[in-house]
């Protein structure tokens, strides 16, 4: 079983990659095809999608494929289609949301 802990943090982490990748849309001109990210943002990122993957495998879900290639991306370079950073974002919304339902329930499992 994982700990509330578990949760909580993935919840941060998919929330920072979140903030990066909207920091990044923010800086990038609105006609731009792509955008560039820095390292601290790449790193963040990756960390978020990491633990996207965890909170959708406790569901018994598969990350999206836009994360995949987002990381792949990501390790080869730091600019990043715009498009995809637009559909790993909507992805990342909707895990953060799930980790949060998993937190809200493993801390009432634990006030029970």
């Amino acid at each position: 079983m994982f700990s509330t802990r578990d949760f909580v943090t993935a919840g941060i982490n998919v929330l920072g990659a979140i903030d990066a990748l909207e920091g990044a849309l923010a800086r990038a001109t609105s006609g731009a095809d792509s955008i560039c990210v820095t390292e601290h943002e790449k790193d963040l990122i990756c960390m978020g999608i990491v633990d996207a993957r965890f909170v959708l495998s406790t569901h018994g879900l598969q990350a999206d494929k836009v994360l995949t290639l987002l990381t792949i991306r990501l390790a080869s370079s730091l600019e990043v289609s715009r498009t995809k950073a637009l559909s790993a974002l909507s992805e990342l919304r909707t895990v953060e949301a799930l980790a949060a339902v998993d937190a809200k329930a493993n801390l009432q499992a634990i006030a029970a």
